[in-house]
């Protein structure tokens, strides 16, 4: 019986090791990466570190290190990213929804709200650009792509002023999404006039 219990200690063991040998395999150099990076590169690599969680202080390579295994990864394929010159590869997404209604507010009001998209394919997402169809809605995008897995939130801000009655402006995010492309939001609401002021004199 105490020979039996040795050899699965044994098996638990080697297979232990392997798995650790395995995790070690797939941390990606970076230490042989960070060094083809231009400034400019090295500087966003930097911040995507800090954006990732790695505390501010550090150099580079030193800041690159305080992540985990997977967050190096991302750092990895962020550079992958960088270095790409052509057109990144497509990948998939899905967004918590395409529409988002705001139901009635006073003109004059700034909305602020957000969508969120979800990367379900296997490559970064990035957001390239993006265009409003009117002035009155000001978007704000991840710099950074939105590693496989991962989700991010695009933030906006809709001034209501001048814009009495039926509102639907629309939103169009040039990126690297399967099929065309691009992704398409839209607000919907309705902007009720501004109460004028009583004055009221005795």
């Amino acid at each position: 019986m105490k020979f039996i219990a040795q050899i699965i200690l044994a098996l638990y063991l080697s297979c232990a090791c392997g798995h650790l040998k395995a995790q070690n395999d797939t941390v990606p150099p970076l230490a042989t990466l960070l060094p083809t990076l231009s400034a400019e590169q090295q500087r966003k690599v930097l911040d995507y570190a800090h954006f990732l969680g790695a505390y501010y202080g550090k150099g580079l390579e030193a800041t690159c290190k305080l992540l985990d295994t997977k967050n190096q990864e991302r750092v990895a394929q962020y550079i992958a990213v960088l270095k790409n010159t052509g057109k990144p590869e497509p990948t998939t997404v899905r967004w918590d929804r395409d529409t988002l209604p705001f139901g009635q507010i006073e003109e004059g009001t700034i909305l602020l709200d957000s969508f969120t998209v979800f990367n379900t394919g296997t490559a970064p997402y990035i957001i390239q650009g993006a265009k409003s169809s009117c002035d009155c809605t000001v978007l704000h995008y991840p710099d950074f792509p939105v590693m496989p897995g991962d989700s991010a939130r695009v933030r906006i801000e809709f001034d209501s002023a001048k814009k009495v009655g039926r509102a639907r402006p629309g939103i169009i995010l040039y990126d690297n999404s399967r099929p065309n492309r691009r992704n398409i939001l839209y607000l919907d609401g309705f902007v009720l006039p501004r109460k004028a002021v009583k004055v009221i004199r005795n």
